[in-house]
């Protein structure tokens, strides 16, 4: 019997999924945490050392803006996501991908996936369904 993984993740936290039937629940794995994703801007850049906007010197570059540092923080988890999707791909534990995550991250993870991964994916669908419950989930995906 074919087994689609559905993985429903946003830029904090990953959820994966069995699904095997049209008409069971799907079986819920495991997930990832990834802390560093939820940090508010101010947090990304409270305990850096700074500099003097507009002071002598070669100009303004001494602060990373804190998008870039969510970005950054986006694909390092994205790559967790598909390091783990890649070893569950090369056990055989799945026929099938499904991804849910909100758009700016479903565009992260995408480009996270290798060819073979990419090729395995049958859908996506770009809304933040992380903490909704199985049923919810199964009704946005079927």
């Amino acid at each position: 019997m074919p087994v689609t993984r559905v993985i429903v993740a946003d830029s904090s936290r990953a959820r994966f999924f069995n699904l095997t039937s049209r008409i069971e629940p799907m079986l819920e794995l495991d997930g990832l945490t990834h802390a560093e994703g939820r940090m508010r801007g101010q947090d990304e850049v409270s305990d850096r050392q700074g500099g003097i906007a507009g002071g002598h010197g070669e100009g303004d570059h001494t602060f990373e803006a804190p998008t870039d540092l969510k970005h950054h923080e986006a694909e390092v988890f994205a790559r967790q996501i598909a390091d783990r999707l890649e070893q569950g791909r090369v056990n055989h534990e799945f026929d099938k991908l499904v991804l849910v995550a909100p758009p700016a991250f479903l565009g992260v993870l995408r480009q996270a996936l290798n060819n073979h991964l990419q090729n395995l994916v049958e859908h996506s669908l770009d809304k933040n369904l992380v903490v909704a419950d199985e049923a919810a989930i199964r009704d946005h995906i079927l």
